[in-house]
């Protein structure tokens, strides 16, 4: 038997339903890929914000302690154990014209809170230093450290970081000086000094 050209001619579906699909296929995909790139782009936004305030964090921290050792090296050199406030502005950046950035360092009195005599202190027990003027001091400082934000003029400023540091510096041998006790006469400048 000879087949029929029914049968020798495969049968073709209609697929004018199916017209378009690939489109459709592709708006998916390109919209799922649009989502997927707007979350990116929110997450390394949100990083970058996380990494500037960690930044101007540390910047503030560092600066704070730079206050404790300028506190030390002033004992140290001029015997000052008054109290301090320094400020710095930065120059440039892109706000210059409009605001006005910087940091402020405000450094309590250098004050002693245990006067000993130095055992260890060779210099003590021999020549002319027999006098046992030289004694163990252990000193308490405490810094304010502020990065700031402002208009020009100095109106509207405001803080964008604050970190506070406490330091106990021994130094030994050292001359006892009157001036370290002044600040026990000021309550508030004594009430500054905090652990």
């Amino acid at each position: 038997m000879k087949p029929t050209d029914a049968h020798a001619v495969p049968h073709r579906m209609d697929r004018t339903g199916e017209r378009g699909s690939a489109y459709v296929a592709v708006l998916v995909v390109l919209v799922v890929l649009t989502i997927f790139g707007l979350a990116l782009a929110l997450i390394t936004q949100t990083e970058m914000l996380v990494g500037s305030n960690e930044k101007t964090i540390s910047r503030v921290f560092y600066v704070a302690d730079s206050g404790i050792e300028i506190a030390t090296a002033r004992v140290l050199v001029t015997s000052d154990h008054r109290a301090r406030v320094y400020t710095m502005t930065d120059s440039g950046g892109l706000l210059t014209g409009r605001v006005k950035l910087g940091t402020r360092v405000d450094v309590s009195p250098f004050y002693p809170i245990f006067d000993a005599p130095c055992n260890l202190c060779e210099i003590n027990n021999a020549g002319s230093y027999n006098e046992r003027a030289f004694r163990k001091i252990i000193h308490a400082v405490t810094v304010d450290a502020a990065r700031f934000a402002a208009l020009q003029d100095g109106s509207n400023e405001t803080p964008v970081a604050q970190k506070t540091l406490s330091a106990m510096i021994e130094i030994q041998p050292w001359r006892a000086s009157p001036e370290a006790y002044s600040a026990v006469q000021n309550q508030a400048e004594l009430d500054r000094i905090r652990f």
